[in-house]
């Protein structure tokens, strides 16, 4: 069938001599051809140390093939919290494509670093330079709902595809980690929106057939939105991540789900 993934052009492990250069090398070839590229740590999550160069004629093949080095070493304190999973991954580097960022359709997307062209070389990952990212969550093979990477706490699409957005000031609303209402840049509803109607059952469908294929319970497909070229593509899968998203008591609901759906295949009330 068609390929989900964005596609990964190459890797290579940390201390691995001749993958690294083979890296190098084709960073360099595609850096010449001015393709827009994302050199990232495969042991890395959270946005950390991800080097974005949208326009690699602007800064030079040398910067960019630089950041290789820097993505195979790098460590962010955050990294330790995640799942075992997920720190179990050697060290090394990923070369990808750059999936269109939000800020190509989007006027009001106020980000100091966005317009800091020091911030890509030091792995800066600004939240309007990142895709539109919807994070499926499914549980024992069904699709129930859906949250925004950037504004996790804004709004939760529906199995149906129905955007429900979220009454931050009612009384136990609760969140990880913002402590003020999240305020949403113009018109990003309305481009989810937009794109849920054209894409929403193929991506239902295709997040429902990952998770059946492996024989999960549960599974977080982080699907990459906008990008007129790439179309929806699937960023990432999570093992154990569908109970940690920032809405407190959505997660709470998801989680006696989990729990009382395995309780009674083991006979137990």
């Amino acid at each position: 069938g068609r390929e989900l993934h964005l596609p990964i052009y190459t890797h290579a492990a940390k201390g691995d001599t001749a993958a690294l250069d083979g890296l190098c090398a084709a960073v360099r070839e595609r850096a010449a051809a001015g393709e827009p590229l994302v050199v990232k740590p495969r042991h890395g999550s959270n946005s950390k140390h991800v080097f974005l160069w949208p326009r690699p004629q602007d800064v030079g093949e040398d910067v960019i093939v630089d950041s290789v080095s820097k993505a195979a070493d790098s460590y962010d304190k955050s990294w330790d919290k995640e799942s075992w999973n997920q720190n179990a991954v050697p060290k090394g580097v990923v070369l990808q494509p750059m999936y269109a960022p939000l800020s190509n359709f989007l006027d009001d997307t106020d980000d100091c670093a966005q317009a800091d062209p020091q911030a890509f070389s030091r792995g800066v990952c600004p939240k309007f330079m990142r895709p539109m990212e919807l994070k499926v969550q499914t549980l024992f093979g069904e699709v129930i709902g859906a949250q925004l990477n950037t504004h996790p706490q804004y709004l939760w699409v529906c199995r149906e595809g129905v955007v429900h957005i979220w009454d931050q000031t009612a009384e136990g609303f609760l969140t990880r980690h913002a402590r003020e209402p999240e305020q949403m840049p113009h018109g990003l509803v309305e481009l989810l929106r937009g794109t849920l109607r054209e894409h929403w059952r193929a991506i239902r469908a295709d997040s429902e057939r990952l998770a059946r294929a492996v024989g999960l319970d549960e599974l977080r497909v982080d699907w990459l939105l906008c990008d007129p070229k790439w179309g929806p593509r699937v960023g990432e899968l999570t093992y154990f991540g569908t109970f940690a998203i920032d809405l407190i008591p959505l997660s709470v609901k998801l989680a006696r789900a989990f729990a009382h759906a395995h309780l009674s295949r083991l006979g137990t009330p």
